[in-house]
């Protein structure tokens, strides 16, 4: 099914227009089309060393030199094969392996790596070439791996390594080590601290082999993998649970398949406030990217390129001067004030994404505050969303200007001298709150696009009160069920929700949601009893409710109520999880001032306020009430603001599920352990109803 057009421009421009009806999105999937749109092109470069734009002292060079043959490899397939791998997961990973192995190349050498709570390396000794006769071996052991067991990532990935590093018939050249890493969860087994698994698989691997991760479905640590990946020589993919996950892992492979040079040093004299300019590989079918600033005065820029390749060494250079580049056809404009204006972008987004990763590698409080300072004035000065920015909506008419507040800044060099910073819009925004998982709350501050979050840690049996609110007669209770610790954390209990009773109206006009693993039960003005397998809408005075199609209910209470209670069910559960149930609270602006419990209105009081590095101190500030402050930061200690009283917090990115779509990494103010209660306004016990089917 086609969506798109495109439209030829002459030899420098096309037009490419994405136009789905919504009829050709509700036929391609009852979620519509969810993905990326992804528009592969290629351009003529009659340089081999690439193609240099240059405007306005600034300058770009695209590296993707032609015509090289590809680098033999030593590919080590590291596959998961614990108990959450079972069913339609592991069938996609086989039939992708089966696609991967197909395609590698008669001179690289591989091998496979299967764990769960135990590894077990397919060749032992070492990595065996790629002959028709091992993919053929190779694809029967894919076939009857089976999916059992807990996790132990720390392990497999140390015998990965031993593999790699023990050898390889020796070819000439030598092979390039690469090292693919499949998994859909979190360490449970073994080593299970992320620092000791990153620091073990570095000192391994010996900064010589690149490591590729790829996180399967929304359980997998995706934060993990890109740690190991950023610090040995690779990227980290998402691999999304969907009908074309198979596609998905074999594309990948395409993408790294075919090494062209290794060790690339990209120089340039005459270049200044330079982008990435070495890399590890050079593959067929991407591109190297770097930009810069011009030095002031020169007319041209000496490019030289050195890398690794088949034949050995590879060296280009050329010269390029700053007029001819600048004469030259740009894309689709021929203004050329605005051909310079995304030069520059483009260098101020490549140095915006270097200098997230530089924070995300950094493990110094003061250096990940300084890295998100200049991401944050450069994302601002250029107008990009980033994970430090917000995307703010203008209101034209004056009577409906949103309040402006002020960032406060922290003293000293660097950090505008005690001065305030600019102002910025507050976001108009639905209160929007959810709890989901072991649970995990997570509430978006009215007004704001700042998100709260914190864990509580129940009790099985017990019944949260989540929301009370008395004028509507409105309350959502939630019972909780007990699932196994983490391994070497058994003082911790883990709960989940798996029923949630939702009454709203007076006494007599009363209806009461029960909403289960198995389904949903109505009682008022009639019972009914509807299975999640069999979508149905119910229409109600002051309710509407919609099962399904899937694993959604949809109730809508009136104006400015509306709830989604989603089912989480694993076909073959692994031993740590659990079938739940996620609360999601999609527009709660019909809630009274009254409403209380653990997704009342107490948290909408709360305000951030930020601390500077290196001491304990706030910043002079005057908070304004019920004004959640926008502040554009990363990672970081802080407080938040309650009445008189501050709650500590952490500003960190987490991959949160606070919507029915799948989980996704958000930036939010973490609350630990301790301080949750503080945060709350009361002990675990407040929140805990006593007699729920009295209440």
């Amino acid at each position: 099914m086609r969506f798109y057009d495109l439209y030829p421009k002459g030899s420098h421009c096309a037009w490419v227009v994405f136009t789905p009806t919504p009829q050709e999105q509700a036929a391609f999937s009852s979620s519509g089309i969810l993905g990326d749109f992804v528009v592969q092109y290629d351009v003529t470069m009659p340089d081999v060393a690439g193609d240099v734009q240059i405007y306005n002292g600034y300058f770009v060079h695209y590296f993707a030199p032609r015509g090289l043959p590809p680098v033999q490899k030593n590919v080590v397939f590291v596959i998961d094969i614990s108990g959450s791998m079972h069913g339609t997961k592991m069938k996609q990973t086989k039939k992708a392996m089966h696609i991967i192995l197909s395609d590698l190349h008669p001179d690289d050498c591989f091998n496979i790596v299967t764990f769960s709570d135990t590894v077990h390396v397919w060749k032992a000794e070492r990595s065996i070439p790629a002959t028709a006769h091992n993919v053929r071996s190779a694809k029967d052991y894919v076939h009857r791996m089976e999916a059992d067991g807990w996790t132990d990532i720390n392990k497999a990935l140390l015998e990965a390594a031993s593999v790699l590093t023990q050898g390889t018939p020796e070819p000439s050249p030598p092979r390039i080590p690469l090292l693919i890493f499949l998994t859909d969860g979190e360490p449970t087994a073994g080593v299970t601290s992320g620092t000791r698994i990153l620091a073990n698989t570095q000192q391994a691997l010996g900064g010589s082999v690149s490591l590729f991760g790829l996180a399967f479905g929304d359980d997998a640590d995706y934060g993990l993998l890109r740690r190991l990946a950023l610090e040995n020589r690779g990227v980290a993919r998402r691999i999304y649970e969907d009908a074309d996950a198979t596609l998905q892992l074999a594309g990948f492979y395409d993408e790294i398949a075919s090494p062209l040079l290794y060790d690339v040093a990209l120089s340039y004299r005459d270049g200044a406030d330079l982008t990435r300019t070495l890399f590890p590989h050079y593959f067929q079918g991407a591109e190297l990217v770097v930009a810069g600033r011009l030095a002031p005065g020169a007319t041209e820029l000496h490019v030289e390129a050195a890398g690794h390749g088949h034949t050995g060494q590879l060296r280009l250079e050329n010269d390029i001067s700053a007029n001819a580049t600048e004469a030259a056809p740009f894309g689709c404009s021929p203004d050329l004030g605005q051909i310079g204006r995304f030069v520059q972008r483009l260098w101020a987004y490549f140095t915006i994404q270097e200098l997230l990763q530089a924070r995300f590698h950094s493990n110094d409080t003061a250096a990940r505050w300084l890295l998100t300072e200049k991401a944050t004035n450069l994302s601002l000065k250029y107008n990009f969303v980033t994970p430090v920015t917000s995307l703010t909506w203008p209101v034209p008419s004056s009577s409906l200007s949103p309040p402006q507040v002020r960032l406060p800044r922290c003293p000293g060099d660097g950090w505008g001298r005690g001065q305030t910073g600019s102002p910025l819009p507050l976001l108009h925004s639905l209160l929007r709150l959810a709890v989901d998982g072991d649970p995990h709350f997570v509430a978006r501050l009215p007004g704001s696009s700042e998100t709260l979050c914190f864990t509580l840690d129940g009790h099985p049996g017990d019944v949260l009160q989540l929301v009370t609110d008395p004028p509507s007669g409105l309350s959502v209770h939630a019972h909780l069920v007990g699932a196994p610790p983490w391994p070497g954390s058994a003082d911790r209990p883990r709960t989940y929700l798996d029923t949630i009773t939702v009454r709203v109206g007076p006494p007599r006009l009363r209806y009461v949601i029960t909403v289960t693993l198995q389904g949903v039960a109505l009682q008022g003005e009639g019972a009914l009893d509807l299975p999640f397998d069999r979508p149905a809408w119910v229409s109600r005075p002051g309710l509407g409710m919609r099962v399904g199609p899937g694993t959604n209910v949809t109730l809508q209470l009136g104006a400015g109520l509306e709830f989604v209670v989603q089912r989480h069910r694993y076909s073959h559960p692994s031993p740590l999880q659990r079938d739940h149930l996620g609360f999601y609270m999609l527009d709660g602006s019909g809630l009274s001032a009254q409403a209380r419990g653990l997704l009342g209105k107490g948290l909408w009081a709360l305000l951030p306020l930020p601390l500077c590095p290196a001491t304990s101190r706030l910043p002079p500030f005057t908070p304004r009430p019920l004004s959640p402050l926008q502040v554009s930061a990363g990672e970081r200690p802080a407080r938040l603001q309650r009445g008189g009283a501050t709650v500590p917090a952490t500003r960190v990115t987490k991959l949160l599920k606070d919507s029915p779509l799948p989980a996704h990494h958000v930036p939010c103010w973490l609350v630990k352990g301790s301080n949750v209660e503080a945060l709350l306004g009361g002990a675990y016990g407040a929140f805990v109803v006593p007699h729920p089917l009295e209440a």
